[in-house]
């Protein structure tokens, strides 16, 4: 095919999927990112996992899964009771969703013109 009929169909568009690891043990992925930002905006694990479509006991266990293998603590959590419970992000968890942020679309530009040069030139 030539770059013209990419053009012309619009056949294509090309996506990426970033996830991280420690030590080649999975860390988090786009889930967990979204977790992250979920857990920020509202201020629960149990209604991010809800947004999200995870189980309570899931999220939980990847929560532990991604601060064990990243030795990070991401998130703080404080217990139910009368005032009720709550978690929010680490400062280094804000700080790992604001450079993920700047990576992912440093990445979605550079992807997106080397597809251009490649496959519409």
């Amino acid at each position: 095919m030539s770059g013209q009929t990419y053009r012309r169909r619009r056949l294509l568009e090309v996506k990426t999927k970033v996830w991280f690891e420690a030590g080649g043990r999975f860390v988090l992925g786009e889930g967990g990112i979204a977790l992250l930002d979920a857990i920020r905006e509202l201020g629960s694990i149990q209604q991010a996992a809800r947004r999200l479509g995870w189980s309570y006991r899931h999220t939980w266990g990847y929560i532990r899964n991604m601060e064990e293998s990243a030795g990070v603590r991401f998130i703080e959590r404080t217990r139910g009771g009368r005032a009720g419970g709550g978690a929010r992000l680490t400062p280094e968890g804000k700080e790992f969703l604001r450079r993920y942020g700047t990576f992912r679309r440093a990445l979605a530009r550079l992807v997106d013109g080397r597809f251009r040069r490649v496959f519409l030139a």
